[in-house]
């Protein structure tokens, strides 16, 4: 009797492990986030009720629609710029998600596609969320020697 009590409590704690590791799936994803913090192809939200005039931000939706508060420059999410200036507003977009596994996303934007792409979602909680764009094998090749031949350490 023991032993089917453990066994229960075992599964129970296995399954609920389980689905607290699908990110994508979690409701805490469904609200609007303002970008804070932008490194190297790694993005960090902070959780608004709402999009801020002057910065960016993405709010997700359960029907798999995400609107975009963003910068139309093409070379803004390419750099370590920090996020919009006071010169730049971002305007809105219209865009879909849907899930690509348990911590994966891909977001699309027809109209501007500096968002557009696979990202991992490395962080979420209440009130952060952090998204890192994936490369395919070949790109992130180029980037890897482009990372060897910088002195990345200064």
């Amino acid at each position: 009797m023991k032993k089917l009590i453990y066994i229960c409590i075992f599964s129970l704690f296995a399954v609920s492990g389980i689905k607290a590791q699908d990110r994508t799936s979690n409701p805490l994803l469904l609200q609007t986030w303002n970008l804070s913090k932008m490194d190297t192809y790694i993005y960090t939200y902070e959780k608004q009720d709402g999009f801020e005039a002057r910065r960016e931000g993405i709010r997700f939706q359960k029907n798999g629609k995400i609107t975009g508060n963003l910068i139309k420059s093409t070379l803004k999410y390419d750099t370590l710029e920090e996020p919009a200036t006071k010169n730049e507003k971002p305007d809105r977009y219209i865009g879909s998600w849907k899930k690509a596994s348990d911590s994966t996303v891909t977001l699309v934007f027809p109209s501007n596609t500096n968002m557009t792409g696979t990202f991992v979602i490395s962080k979420l909680t209440e009130n952060q969320l952090k998204l890192k764009k994936v490369f395919s094998a070949d790109i992130e090749k180029k980037l890897d020697s482009i990372r060897r031949t910088k002195n990345i350490t200064d």
